[in-house]
């Protein structure tokens, strides 16, 4: 097989709400190769292919310059990782700007000891070996285990009555268990986070049969399943989010429930316009988003409708119950994991 030849791609974002922080993430794709073992990724036919991973950390600094190396030696792509601190949904990340970047550059093979040590002599021949911080680390990858691997952090998960089963894992439910098979690709609810356990829990107490369902920022669509599962008559399920809609889609067709579900295409609340009112609203998405929403929310709501609202982060807790309340709604329940919180609220009749 020859060596791969191509170019690489830069993609910028923001990945921080303060202004000027952004984070440089340099693609896989593939480069002019200066190194006989590596080559293009998609030229790979094998699900037994044999790739190495090279890591080291990197000051600020010197993260282009050593990237720039990295590439000319492996001759694929090298990614770029900033040293950020996630603050929670509604607060964005926090960059270290003194902290080391971790890079990791990858070639096809494995790698020979006297190749391992052509990177180090070539950091040092380019003045570049004492921006490194400790040594560069390797390890051998599949090409299956990049396909696959992500599955085993998935696993049979249970809120109440309700189980949420990967398609790829076997579950016989109980008699009064309701289980939601879930593919949930790229999108948020597996029942894994705090956020959709409590959800989950909190649709058992208020779900009644018939019940018209909004599940707002539906994500894999894994509420609205379950409230479906419990008795409710149909859901439309509304996300912003592109891989969202098409992973409720397929987890539609996934759990025979085609007929009881609409998923509008990616947007938002206004969406509901003409679909209402509903008897049970989840909302499932950040406090910042919900207050915001609070008054469009309260207006698809039947009186005496249910509202289930989370993943509202700890110290947001009393505005964002204040925003629910000033619209009239009437608080029932609260409920508290670790520095998740989420509310049962209910219009009056």
């Amino acid at each position: 097989m020859a060596p791969a030849r191509g170019r690489i791609a830069v993609a910028t974002r923001r990945i921080s709400e303060e202004p000027g922080a952004e984070c440089r993430v340099i693609s896989l794709a593939s480069l002019s190769a200066t190194w006989p073992l590596a080559y293009d990724l998609a030229m790979t036919q094998h699900a037994d292919a044999i790739w190495t991973e090279m890591s080291l950390k990197v000051r600020p600094d010197a993260v282009e310059a050593v990237a720039d190396l990295l590439q000319q030696v492996t001759g694929t792509g090298v990614t770029i990782e900033p040293p950020i601190e996630a603050l929670g949904p509604d607060e964005g990340y926090l960059l270290d700007s003194e902290a080391a970047y971790t890079l990791r550059g990858y070639v096809y093979g494995a790698v020979e000891p006297s190749r391992r040590a052509n990177v180090r002599r070539r950091l040092r021949s380019s003045g570049l070996v004492s921006v490194v911080e400790g040594s560069i680390a390797w390890r051998v990858l599949r090409e299956i285990d990049w396909a696959t691997a992500w599955k085993d952090h998935y696993h049979i998960e249970h809120a109440g009555r309700i189980v949420i089963r990967p398609e790829w894992r076997e579950y016989t439910p109980k008699a009064n268990e309701v289980m939601v098979s879930l593919d949930p690709g790229m999108a948020f609810g597996t029942g894994q986070h705090p956020t959709t356990r409590m959800c989950l829990l909190a649709v058992q107490d208020v779900v009644q049969p018939g019940d018209h369902v909004l599940d707002l920022g539906a994500g894999s669509g894994v509420l609205a399943f379950a409230a479906i599962g419990l008795g409710a008559k149909d859901a439309l399920l509304i996300d912003t989010e592109e891989q969202a809609v098409a992973a409720s889609i397929a987890n539609a067709r996934l759990n025979g429930m085609e007929d009881q579900v609409e998923v509008t295409p990616a947007g938002s609340i206004e969406l509901a316009e003409g679909k209402g009112p509903f008897d049970l609203v989840l909302a499932n998405i950040i406090a910042r988003i919900i207050i915001a929403l609070m008054p469009d929310i309260e207006k698809q709501m039947k009186p005496g409708a249910a509202l289930i609202t989370s993943g509202i982060i700890g110290e947001r807790e009393e505005d964002t119950r204040a925003a629910i309340e000033a619209t009239g709604l009437v608080f029932e329940k609260r409920l508290e994991e670790g520095d998740w919180r989420a509310f049962v609220h209910r219009k009056p009749r």
